[in-house]
């Protein structure tokens, strides 16, 4: 269909306007979906971090237990070794009886939990007193560390010694010693006292720390004295490349995560020092054990979310489609109000309020507005001879060659009745609007040569008008200028251009006069220039 380029931004506007608001309308949607979907994002972090924290707490709690636990037995152990230290140097010991002397040397040792007896081995290793046997064992400990770091260093108080199995019950042992000494300062031996190792692993396996869960008891130079769960070859092994010491190098407790250095498992450590003594204990949660239920309460959110959000997209695509079905009715209304639905120029409504719009604008700018009223000749006798059908060819193709000379978008062509159109230039001089009626023209002959029905009757009688609008000047003087030309050039003979002189401007109609057949069809009802 064929339509000027004015016709087709009149068509245009609308359509964009409508994306826009489509836009306005889209984008609110998506942002709230991208908002649900932030803020659901931000409550799982949050959950993440809250249970991480709280896990954190659990274990923070359980190794300052522990530590307190451990502290006050290992101390009361000390005491008791500084009290048989103290207790050798009585005057007139060894003139008392074993069982006396026994029970002077060893009578705090029985408030020891797991304590398994305290020796007193001379400087040669040989067990010499016995907090359980007044018969002690023949048993040389000079190759047990706890009397070898006795033995070569001085300045060593409380040590304790690796886990180790007892050659008298085969059960495991920690040794807890302190040295003895001669008057002179030599070596004249230790004091031991042998805790079993189980007391470590009743304290130990009770605590609940999920399937992964670790609890380790270790010295300060990386020894592991115990774990749990219970690992023959992971007692006695050594921590110190562990990530744990070089936290422990920068504060005696804290927490960090990694993996773990026996079994790989990733974990949240969180670690103390027990009291001032040389050991360390940790307590380590698997991260999956952590977050397993976050992850339960994550999945749940995340189901939610997905399908709330999949409803918004489904109710946006729902509303998208009934935005396009308005579009496309509304721009089939706009097709209906302003274009000639037989030869696609504007139709009399949207000529009408684009001159009155163009008058204003032309007013404010002092510049020329030029109309062309162009009519076909003899249209009607065509019609009757030809039909309907060749009619509807010759408006159509009058229409073609109006569109295609109309090139500037601010210029409008359209079907101003039956057989008269109208085409509005603004800003246009009347000797530019003259000749571009003469290509008008030119065109429609060279686009009728092709139709034999329509050879010899392509001709148009056009009056050309241009004003500069004045102060009380309206639009409807363009109009009537215009539509005098034309009646002017009809009564010259037609197919022909006439230019509105200055006394055509103002004219209201044209001057009547005697009328034949061909005249008659010249101001056909609905083409009156008053405007």
């Amino acid at each position: 269909m064929l339509r000027s380029r004015a016709a087709a931004g009149a068509r245009d506007r609308p359509a964009r306007a409508w994306t826009q608001s489509h836009h306005r309308l889209t984008a609110p949607v998506v942002l709230l979906a991208l908002c649900f979907s932030a803020v659901c994002g931000w409550i799982l972090l949050e959950g993440r971090r809250a249970t991480e924290a709280r896990a954190a707490e659990v274990a923070t709690s359980l190794v300052s237990s522990l530590r307190a636990d451990i502290a006050r037995n290992v101390e009361t152990l000390n005491l008791s070794l500084e009290a048989v230290v103290n207790n050798l140097k009585l005057p007139g010991l060894d003139r008392l009886t074993p069982e006396m002397r026994q029970q002077v040397l060893f009578d705090h040792s029985a408030t020891v939990r797991y304590l398994t007896s305290m020796l007193i081995i001379d400087e040669t290793g040989k067990i010499t007193l016995d907090s359980r046997n007044s018969q002690p064992s023949q048993q040389n400990l000079s190759d047990r560390d706890y009397f070898q770091i006795h033995r070569d260093n001085d300045s060593v108080g409380l040590f304790i010694s690796r886990s180790f199995k007892s050659r008298l019950s085969d059960r495991m042992l920690v040794g807890f010693s302190r040295r003895l000494s001669h008057p002179d300062g030599s070596f004249a031996g230790v004091v031991l006292g042998a805790m079993l190792q189980d007391y470590f692993q009743s304290g130990f396996k009770d605590i609940s720390l999920g399937p992964n869960g670790t609890v380790t008891l270790a010295r300060t130079d990386g020894v592991v004295l115990m774990r749990w769960p219970y690992r023959e070859d992971s007692v006695g092994s050594s921590l110190k490349r562990a990530e744990l010491f070089v936290q422990f190098q920068q504060a005696s407790s804290g927490q960090y995560e990694s993996p773990g250095e026996l079994d790989g498992v990733k974990r949240l450590f969180v670690y103390g020092q027990v009291a001032d003594l040389p050991l360390i204990v940790v307590v380590g949660q698997s991260l999956d054990d952590i977050f397993a239920p976050w992850w339960r309460q994550a999945l749940a959110i995340g189901a939610l979310m997905v399908v709330l959000c999949a409803v918004t997209v489904v109710l946006a695509m729902s509303l998208n489609r009934e935005l396009t079905r308005r579009n496309a009715a509304e721009r089939k209304l706009i097709v209906l109000a302003t274009i000639d639905g037989l030869t696609g120029l504007a139709n009399r409504r949207h000529f009408s309020r684009t001159l009155a719009y163009e008058w204003r604008r032309a007013m404010r700018g002092r510049v020329p507005v030029a109309l062309l009223m162009i009519d076909a000749d003899k249209f009607k006798l065509f019609n009757d001879s030809h039909g309907h059908q060749a009619g509807d060819r010759l408006l159509q193709a009058i229409a073609a060659s109006i569109a295609a000379n109309v090139k500037r978008p601010s210029d409008l062509g359209a079907r101003y009745g039956g057989d008269e159109f109208a085409v509005l230039l603004p800003d246009t001089s009347l000797g530019d609007a003259a000749a571009l009626a003469e290509r008008i023209c030119q065109d429609l002959s060279v686009c009728c040569r092709a139709d034999q029905i329509q050879r010899g009757h392509a001709h148009l009688s056009i009056g050309v008008a241009s004003l500069v609008p004045g102060r009380g000047a309206k639009h409807r003087d363009l109009v009537a200028a215009a539509d005098k030309a034309l009646y002017r050039a009809k009564h010259l003979g037609r197919n022909r251009i006439e230019l509105a002189t200055m006394e055509d401007a103002g004219a209201l109609a044209p001057e009547a006069g005697p009328q034949t057949d061909d005249d008659a069809r010249a101001a056909p009802e609905g083409t009156s220039a008053v405007a």
